[in-house]
C-alpha cells in the first residue's frame, strides 16, 4: 500500500509540472495523465505498421514511421468489424433502463495495430506486474477500449494495464494458397497479439512496468486467443501467465486447417467476381470496406478461430493442452452463471431445450432431465449451453494444468447486475467486467455488494499478475483446483469456495468431446 502511495505521489507531482513523456520504440510518446493525475494514460501507440495493400495477410511489419515525438492522447480506430458488438451494447442499456445514446459511433478502419497503456507510475525501476487485455467477439468484433475496458482504475491497484488492438474476422483469421510458408500463412490475429507481447516486452519498463511479468487476461473469444499464445512456443519470455474468462470449448472436436481457411478465400475472390487463380493480389487491391462486407455477407455464420497452419501450432491446440504445453504456467479460469441467457430467445420452449440436449449431449434425455426442475425452458436452454461451451470444459482445461505440474484456480461468476429499472439479466456474458476494471456502467445500479465484490475481484487478479497466485490480505482464501476436492470460487453476493457446479452435465460431456462456442 504504501508503494502505491509513493508511486501516486511521484506521479501527481510529475502531473504538475509536466505532460507524461515516455521512450519507446524509437521515439518520445506524449500521453495524458487522468485521474486527477494518479494514472498516466498514453492512447493509440502503434505497434506495427499499418496492415493495408501488400500488408494484408501478412504478419505485422515493425513500425518503419518512426516520428521524434508522438502524441498519443486519443484511441485509433477499431479494427474492420460490424457494429454488432456496439448494438449489443446499446440493447443492453436500454434493456437496464438507460439510453443508448452512452454509447458512441465507432470508426473503424483497417488499418488498427494500436495498444492502449495505464500507469500508476513512469519509475523505470518500479517493476510493476503487467496485465494485458485481449478483447473478445467471436474475433470478428470488439475493441480494445470498449468502456469496461478502460484501464484508469485498475491501474491504481500497482500494475500497468494495456489493451490490445487486433485483426479481425476476414483480415485477421482468412489464409490464401498463394502465401508462401516463409513467412506466416495464417492465424494473424495471433501474428499481431505476439507482436504486441514483443513491443511491450521491450518497452514496458520505460512505463514502470516488468517485461519479466505479463499476464495476459481476456474474455470469450479473447481469452481462447490467449489459451492459444500459452500453447505455442513463440510466446516464451514474452506470455508468463493467463487469466481466461468465460471460454475453453474452441477446438475440442475440430480445429480449422489451412485448407479450410484457403478454401473461404477462394470462395471470397469468386462472390467478388475476381478471377479464383492468381487471386492474392486482386484481393489485397480490393478496398477494406467492400472486402468486409462481402465477406460478412457470404461466411456470416462462420466462427473465427486459430488454424492449425504448422508455424504456431504443429498439433490441434486441445491436443497440445492435454500434453503437458501448459507445464509449469499458472492459470485462472472461469465463467458465469448465466453465460447464454440474455441471448436465448425469450419465447424459447421445452422443443427447443430438447433438441438442443439431443443435438449436444451424448444422452440428450438424461441431460433434459438435469435441468427440468427449471420453471423457465430459457434458463434451461442457457445452463444446457453454458456447461457444454464454458463451464465443464474449463474445469477440464485447469485439471489438466494441475496434472501437467501448473497450476490453475478456477471461478464461478454467479452476481446478477441489476439494470437502475431493477431487471436483471443474471450473470451474463461479460456481466464481469465492470468488476475487474472498476468500470461501472451507469445504467447499473452499485451496492455495497458489488463494491464489495469489486474489491476482492480486483485483489484476487492483481496478486496473481504480481505472484503467479491470487492470495493476498483481505480477501477469503482461494485454493487451486486440484485434487481431492477439485474446489471452484464463487464470485456473487458471496465470495467463497464451493464444489464445481453442473456436476451431472459435466460427467455427461465428459463422455464425448464437445463442439466449440459461440461466443
Amino acid at each position: 500500500m504504501l508503494r502505491l502511495l509513493f508511486f501516486a505521489s511521484a506521479l501527481l507531482l510529475a502531473a504538475c509540472e509536466q505532460t507524461p513523456r515516455v521512450q519507446a520504440g524509437g521515439e518520445v510518446l506524449q500521453g495524458k495523465y487522468v485521474e486527477d493525475g494518479k494514472v498516466a494514460a498514453f492512447l493509440g501507440i502503434p505497434f506495427a505498421e499499418p496492415p493495408v495493400g501488400e500488408l494484408r495477410w501478412r504478419a505485422p511489419q515493425p513500425l518503419a514511421h518512426i516520428v521524434a515525438e508522438r502524441k498519443v492522447t486519443d484511441f485509433a480506430p477499431a479494427c474492420m468489424q460490424s457494429m454488432r458488438i456496439l448494438d449489443w451494447y446499446r440493447w443492453l442499456a436500454v434493456k437496464a433502463g438507460g439510453s443508448a445514446d452512452y454509447y458512441a459511433d465507432l470508426d473503424v478502419s483497417e488499418d488498427c495495430l494500436y495498444l492502449n497503456a495505464w500507469t500508476p507510475t513512469l519509475d523505470s525501476d518500479a517493476k510493476l506486474p503487467v496485465m494485458v487485455w485481449v478483447h473478445g467477439g467471436s474475433n470478428k468484433s470488439g475493441w480494445s477500449y470498449e468502456p469496461n475496458y478502460l484501464g484508469h482504475e485498475l491501474a491504481q491497484t500497482d500494475v500497468v494495464v494495456v489493451s490490445v488492438g487486433y485483426r479481425q474476422g476476414v483480415f485477421g483469421f482468412l489464409s490464401h494458397p498463394e502465401l508462401l510458408p516463409v513467412e506466416p500463412v495464417a492465424n494473424f490475429a495471433l501474428w499481431d497479439l505476439l507482436a504486441a507481447l514483443q513491443w511491450i516486452h521491450a518497452n514496458i519498463e520505460q512505463f514502470g512496468g516488468d517485461p519479466a511479468n505479463v499476464t495476459m487476461f481476456g474474455e470469450s473469444a479473447g481469452a481462447q486467443n490467449i489459451l492459444a499464445l500459452l500453447a505455442t512456443h513463440k510466446s516464451v519470455g514474452l506470455l508468463h501467465r493467463g487469466i481466461t474468462q468465460s471460454t475453453a470449448g474452441f477446438g475440442r472436436t475440430h480445429m480449422p486447417t489451412l485448407a479450410d481457411e484457403r478454401s473461404r478465400a477462394i470462395g471470397l475472390a469468386e462472390a467478388l467476381g475476381v478471377p479464383p487463380k492468381n487471386s492474392l493480389d486482386a484481393l489485397r487491391a480490393i478496398p477494406a470496406a467492400k472486402l468486409f462486407a462481402v465477406y460478412d455477407r457470404e461466411f456470416a455464420d462462420h466462427y473465427h478461430a486459430p488454424a492449425l497452419d504448422g508455424q504456431l501450432f504443429d498439433a490441434p491446440i486441445w491436443e497440445l493442452l492435454e500434453n503437458d504445453v501448459l507445464h509449469g504456467r499458472e492459470l485462472i479460469i472461469g465463467s458465469n452463471d448465466a453465460e447464454w441467457y440474455d441471448s436465448t430467445a425469450e419465447d424459447a420452449s421445452w422443443d427447443d431445450v430438447a433438441e438442443y440436449a439431443a443435438s449436444t449431449y451424448p444422452d440428450g434425455e438424461a441431460a433434459l432431465q438435469v435441468v427440468r426442475s427449471e420453471s423457465d425452458p430459457r434458463r434451461a436452454l442457457d445452463r444446457l449451453q453454458t456447461a457444454a461451451d464454458m463451464l465443464c470444459p474449463s474445469l477440464q482445461v485447469a485439471a489438466t494444468v494441475s496434472a501437467d505440474g501448473g497450476a490453475a484456480w478456477v471461478y464461478h461468476f454467479t452476481r446478477a447486475p441489476r439494470g437502475i429499472n431493477g431487471e436483471s439479466l443474471g450473470a451474463y456474458h461479460g456481466a464481469e467486467y465492470p468488476y475487474v476494471f472498476g468500470t461501472r456502467d451507469p445504467y447499473f445500479a452499485a451496492s455495497d455488494t458489488d463494491r464489495t465484490l469489486q474489491q476482492a475481484m480486483q485483489r484476487y487478479w492483481v496478486a496473481f499478475a504480481a505472484t503467479g497466485s491470487p492470495g493476498g490480505d483481505g480477501v477469503p482464501d482461494w485454493p487451486p483446483y486440484k485434487a481431492p476436492d477439485f474446489p471452484v470460487q464463487e464470485l456473487g453476493d458471496s465470495v467463497l469456495t464451493k464444489p464445481a457446479p453442473e456436476p451431472e452435465l459435466c460427467a455427461l460431456l465428459d463422455e464425448q468431446v464437445a463442439g466449440p462456442g459461440n461466443d
